[in-house]
């Protein structure tokens, strides 16, 4: 029952910050904190614990899996989206995230799904990098139901994986856990609001938080069993924050 009450105080506080930290600086910063494994380390963590270690373990080869689907989502609607209008766009992108995770999930091989991921976020980087350096993102205004519809689909999500988890099994758990709740969302209405220079900026920030995400799901497949959850999570966010503030930082001085 703890469990089930941090789950509900956790996930919308996580949710509510990195919205704001958007509207205040902007949809490159919000892009950076939606790649991170916000709700990936919920995930994981609440499986730990629920599950154990061990199934969170065999976990890491699905998220990795639908972390690559995720990418190809993101480049996909913001090259289909030179053609044609936001909602035909994301109607197309998702199918394409569905069909992309199951090929990847029925693979099942680890060492391809981070190839894949990190191919394609190398590919998002390459081609936004010209926009990127042309026009500054800006803070675009949002509804005010958008944030509130983050904090509960967010919540929603965890609590119906980690209560599911036993019947969905540990792929396809691992498999679900990296969904992009705070980047989709944030991704579309940018894209709506402000056009493609701030969906740019956000499908960016969010490939670059990709690269720490990789390695957070790493440090978790190599320490989860040794360390226990709550360190091996933890220490898998704070790599996560590391790799992604280094990598941003080397990609602004270009």
């Amino acid at each position: 029952m703890t469990a089930f009450y941090l789950k509900l105080l956790i996930t919308p506080a996580l949710m509510l910050a990195i919205s704001l930290a958007a509207r205040r600086w902007g949809t490159a910063v919000g892009g950076l904190l939606s790649g991170l494994p916000i709700t990936s380390a919920l995930v994981m963590l609440f499986l730990s614990l629920e599950q154990g270690s061990a199934f969170a373990l065999m976990a890491v080869p699905g998220a990795l899996a639908g972390l690559a689907a995720i990418q190809a989502t993101y480049l996909f609607y913001w090259w289909v989206t030179r053609h044609v209008s936001a909602l035909p766009g994301c109607l197309a992108a998702l199918v394409v995230y569905g069909a992309v995770a199951w090929l990847m999930s029925r693979l099942g091989v680890l060492t391809l799904s981070i190839t894949v991921a990190l191919l394609l976020v190398g590919l998002i980087i390459v081609f936004t990098s010209r926009q990127a350096r042309t026009q500054a993102a800006a803070c675009v205004p949002v509804p005010r139901w958008v944030i509130p519809m983050r904090m509960v689909t967010a919540t929603l999500l965890l609590l119906a994986i980690t209560a599911s988890a036993t019947w969905l099994g540990p792929v396809v758990s691992g498999l679900l856990a990296p969904i992009p709740v705070i980047a989709w969302p944030l991704a579309v209405f940018a894209h709506v609001q402000g056009g493609r220079g701030e969906l740019t900026a956000i499908i960016r920030g969010n490939a670059i938080g990709a690269v720490g995400v990789v390695g957070f799901y790493l440090t978790l497949q190599h320490c989860i069993v040794q360390w226990g959850a709550v360190l091996s999570i933890a220490a898998a966010v704070v790599l996560a924050v590391v790799v992604t503030a280094m990598l941003a930082r080397a990609l602004a001085r270009r």
